[in-house]
């Protein structure tokens, strides 16, 4: 094993037990996969609780699906997994949860509309909800990656959510906002009805936070 791949589980390890201190998980519930090289990925193991898992656990697979590495049986939703890093080239890691008011949106078969702005910037506007399949099936798999299209986030019907991102820290960054962003949405819709933002003000959005938010190059973002 190589000192990256041995980063790379101590990684996952570490950031499924952020997603049980952040709850965005309960128990055994989500997955996490990283993007190894072109061709293997990563996966957590199924049905085994995220602050007992040792690096031995996690299983190592090529795109297909077919083990390299690992002993245990990869996480049920293995094929989610490995259809949205053969779909996303720009995709390195994948986080599924069970999230409590992104759930809730799933469970209703809607989409989630753009209704923040954090939304419009980072989201691209709203978050479309993945028809339903049985969990761990191939059909799940593609309309997960139907769903996503090139965005960062999608919900799953009457199942969860998942997240993706460059790495496992942008990922993460992903699933906390789609969770805070229901949880807004929710308690919106009880006091009234939630404005949904204009596409080009979403638009407008994402241009403007391009150029003047954090600390970016001056020669990539046109600003010193």
């Amino acid at each position: 094993m190589s000192i990256e791949q041995e980063f790379l589980k101590k990684e996952i390890i570490k950031y499924g037990n952020l997603l049980i201190t952040k709850g965005l998980v309960t128990g055994t519930g989500g997955n996490i996969s990283v993007r190894v090289s072109k061709d293997l990925m990563m996966v957590t193991p199924s049905g085994m609780a995220y602050d007992q898992l040792i690096s031995e656990d996690l299983v190592m697979l090529d795109l297909e699906g077919n083990i390299v590495e690992g002993k245990r049986k990869p996480s049920i939703e293995v094929n989610m997994h490995r259809a949205i890093l053969k779909a996303r080239s720009d995709v390195n890691a994948v986080i599924h949860t069970h999230s409590v008011y992104a759930t809730a949106i799933a469970v209703t078969r809607q989409d989630f509309p753009p209704v923040i702005d954090a939304m419009a910037i980072v989201f691209g506007g709203g978050v479309k909800t993945a028809d339903y399949a049985r969990v761990g099936t191939w059909e799940l798999a593609e309309n997960v990656v139907e769903a996503l299209g090139n965005k960062p986030a999608a919900l799953l019907a009457n199942h969860g959510a998942v997240g993706v991102g460059k790495s496992l820290a942008g990922a993460l960054d992903v699933c906390e906002l789609l969770e805070a962003s229901a949880k807004s949405y929710i308690y919106a819709s009880m006091i009234g009805k939630p404005v949904v933002l204009a596409e080009e003000l979403i638009k407008a959005e994402q241009e403007d936070m391009a150029t003047r938010y954090g600390q970016k190059s001056g020669s990539q973002y046109g600003i010193k």
